[in-house]
């Protein structure tokens, strides 16, 4: 992470993307959120202010059931205890490789996400 903080902390924003499996993020994710903790300055988190994305895939088609909903709540309290906006999130229903790419609409507002992160809209 001592490689990763300088990045972040010269972007305008960050974009999170996760399977969502038994209910919550990936392994790899949540790590990356645990390690996001320590990323403090002397001006308070690394992250403040920095607009943040949030993308996230999942197999069943409600997020409730498909535990999505835990991961969103993850996100929305860690970033607001930090000070970063959550510029938005997308996330959609997907069982197999790929099949996310054949949805238009949530590749459209993937891309949308994009550019609010970026700082445009």
């Amino acid at each position: 992470m001592r490689l990763v903080y300088p990045v972040l902390k010269k972007a305008r924003g960050l974009v999170i993307a996760s399977p969502v499996y038994w209910f919550s993020v990936s392994a790899q994710t949540k790590i990356f959120m645990d390690r996001l903790y320590a990323f403090i300055g002397p001006k308070g988190h690394g992250l403040k202010g920095k607009n943040i994305g949030i993308l996230l895939t999942y197999g069943d088609v409600d997020p409730f059931s498909s535990g999505a909903v835990n991961a969103l709540r993850m996100f929305q309290d860690a970033f607001t205890y930090v000070g970063a906006p959550i510029a938005g999130m997308v996330y959609g229903s997907a069982n197999a490789a790929g099949e996310v790419n054949e949805n238009k609409a949530l590749l459209r507002d993937a891309a949308t996400l994009g550019r609010q992160v970026a700082g445009g809209a």
